[in-house]
């Protein structure tokens, strides 16, 4: 009996071992990715050491992936589309949510079928979301699965105060907001800015 409680009291022991070891890579992880990447993409993108604590930390590295695709351009207007990192995020989310209900023995029709629906619905919105932009105006999406479009000349500020979205002000009082995770990021929201600067 001493010697099987002894064991299980040796297993928890190494088990925590084993995540203090686990934590203080997935930190100097961290660390190194912030440094890394905080030189190599544009401001706002990369989470910083700052937020290394942050829950949004490695879907955020995650959604850098294929930031560097090619948009598609067809009659001088770009379309632009969200960077494979992030699709495949929602939909590994999405994935996911099946066996943890299965595992939940959850019924078909239930709070788990709602949380299934609803991850459904966002990552069909991501998969789906679009951009498009020439010299004149943009066609920025909402989040009804609808757009809306404004000439450049009437946006007036782009503020950054979320991991994921700018925010775009129209001089018509129009708030829309924009995702960051976007195939040729740097060439839209350089035509942003410059819009902005010609008010």
């Amino acid at each position: 009996m001493n010697t099987a409680v002894s064991e299980q009291i040796g297993q928890a022991y190494q088990g925590i071992l084993y995540g203090i070891v686990l934590a203080a890579v997935l930190y100097f992880l961290k660390v190194i990715l912030a440094i890394v990447l905080k030189r190599r993409v544009a401001a706002g993108l990369a989470p910083g050491l700052d937020t290394s604590d942050s829950q949004t930390f490695f879907p955020r590295i995650l959604s850098l992936v294929g930031l560097n695709g090619r948009p598609t351009i067809s009659l001088n207007r770009t379309e632009l589309r969200t960077t494979f990192g992030i699709r495949a995020f929602c939909w590994g989310i999405t994935a996911a949510v099946i066996p943890i209900a299965i595992s939940m023995n959850a019924k078909v029709i239930g709070p788990e079928s709602l949380l299934f629906v609803l991850a459904l619905v966002h990552t069909v919105q991501i998969t789906t979301y679009r951009i498009t932009y020439d010299k004149s105006d943009v066609t920025l999406p909402r989040w009804w699965f609808g757009t809306t479009s404004r000439p450049w000349k009437r946006l007036v500020a782009v503020t950054d105060k979320d991991p994921y979205f700018y925010t775009f002000h129209f001089a018509d009082d129009v708030r829309v907001k924009v995702h960051k995770y976007i195939v040729g990021h740097a060439e839209f929201m350089a035509v942003a800015r410059d819009a902005v600067r010609n008010i």
